[in-house]
């Protein structure tokens, strides 16, 4: 993207862009911009993703980037923005009761600034994820020596529920015996209480036609086709290769093993 290309495409005079940025891990991008209500006074200064695949957002050039950012103002406006505040805190608290863990989470982000610091918990970038897969947009930036990350909810729709599969206790009971307990790296069968039924085809690349339920009804045929069975080290391990993968249009050298069924490395 160019920023001064951007910058010339927009007709809006309360729209500022300011810069880019990128997270890489997510493979997020970001276009910094500060939206003006002039009328109220009020100005709403962050992060708008312009490529977010759990919201399928995939803009490609500045000609769809300003044109995406002059819909998208009205919903940045001061009076917008409040009853988008009001109506979320309504909907966790009517229809959220299941969520008591990821609550205080929300809470934290609806209050539309920079979040680094979130209330105690075992695994916070769940409770995160948790609300990603909700519908919400979150940004996210480097803070420090940029190990650690701040986080911003943006008020923009809430999306369809674009979550991770799931699948209850029984579902991976079913999975682990039919794929003999067997950990497909290491060719192995011991440590069978951490291995998890993983995907096949990598998270990365599901779109909205890619996820689906996993019932405990599933047949033997289709869970050996969509699952295989890694410990949680293995699983992060893919995972990363394969968001290379997507980023690069290069394969990974998954596991050290130099080798493509089909092709190369491209």
């Amino acid at each position: 993207m160019n920023l001064a290309k951007l910058k010339s495409l927009i007709k809006n005079s309360e729209i500022e862009v300011l810069g880019f940025s990128t997270h890489t891990k997510a493979s997020e991008l970001y276009v910094e911009v500060k939206f003006l209500d002039k009328q109220n006074k009020f100005i709403w200064h962050g992060l708008v993703p312009y490529q977010y695949r759990r919201t399928a957002t995939f803009i490609e050039n500045e000609e769809e980037l300003a044109i995406y950012l002059e819909k998208i103002k009205p919903y940045f406006v001061k009076d917008a923005i409040q009853k988008w505040i009001e109506q979320e805190k309504k909907y966790w608290q009517d229809e959220m009761s299941g969520k008591a863990v990821t609550k205080p989470f929300f809470d934290e982000l609806a209050k539309l600034v920079w979040i680094s610091q979130f209330p105690a918990n075992d695994n916070p970038q769940r409770r995160l994820q948790d609300i990603k897969e909700l519908g919400y947009t979150i940004a996210s930036r480097p803070i420090g020596m940029r190990i650690k990350r701040e986080f911003l909810l943006v008020p923009l729709p809430r999306h369809a529920n674009t979550g991770y599969e799931t699948f209850s206790a029984a579902f991976r009971k079913k999975a682990l015996k039919i794929l003999n307990q067997l950990n497909v790296y290491e060719l192995s069968e011991a440590n069978q209480a951490g291995l998890l039924p993983d995907h096949k085809f990598p998270e990365i690349r599901w779109d909205s036609a890619t996820k689906s339920e996993n019932p405990e009804t599933m047949t033997e045929i289709e869970i050996k086709d969509k699952f295989q069975l890694l410990d949680n080290q293995r699983n992060q391990q893919k995972r990363e290769v394969c968001r290379k993968c997507f980023q690069t249009n290069q394969r990974g050298i998954i596991f050290g093993i130099n080798y493509f069924y089909e092709g190369n490395e491209h």
